[in-house]
């Protein structure tokens, strides 16, 4: 179930990717995704990049926000990787220089980050986030990548850590039964 906020969103912008398409550049599937590129990370992220697959490219919007959208060749990756941990499953794409907007801290001071700001960054490499392997943008953007000759190695997943042990959360009774 999609908040009817982010429903509006995603529809917007799905509205004005298309517009943005060539004139002979056709939608293979839509979806939700996570950048996950700056954290390096599968894990968390609540799927806020709306995220467009066409015959030619792959086109993301992070944060739904049009003014960081980023397109990028399919005829420009190189290589691809998929890891998966736990349902969620990223696919890491390594392709030629992308220039996107993206926001970054205003402020560093040694490991200290802090403030918002824009800036124009080069990406050389891509990690989207799906929350399942089998989403419909993430299928579609595997079988775009293997007709261009790029198939994706799998990649080991993070390790999962183990459960707590469950004892000391066993609630009992004041009067000891």
């Amino acid at each position: 179930m999609v908040h009817p906020y982010l429903r509006e969103r995603l529809e917007s912008c799905e509205a004005d990717l298309r517009a943005h398409l060539e004139p002979d550049e056709h939608v293979v599937a839509v979806g939700r995704c996570e950048d996950v590129t700056d954290r390096g990370s599968v894990e968390g992220g609540a799927g806020w990049t709306f995220v467009m697959v066409t015959d030619r490219h792959v086109r993301w919007v992070p944060g739904v926000s049009l003014r960081f959208e980023t397109a990028l060749a399919l005829d420009d990756v190189t290589q691809a990787f998929e890891q998966i941990s736990a349902h969620r499953y990223a696919l890491t794409l390594h392709h030629a220089p992308v220039r996107a907007l993206r926001r970054v801290p205003a402020h560093r001071f040694m490991t200290f980050r802090w403030g918002n700001a824009t800036a124009v960054l080069t990406l050389t490499r891509t990690m989207l986030a799906f929350s399942r392997r089998d989403t419909e943008a993430a299928r579609a953007l595997r079988e775009q990548l293997a007709r261009r000759g790029v198939v994706a190695k799998v990649v080991p997943g993070p390790p999962r850590r183990p459960r707590p042990d469950p004892k000391p959360y066993v609630l009992r009774r004041r009067d000891g039964q």
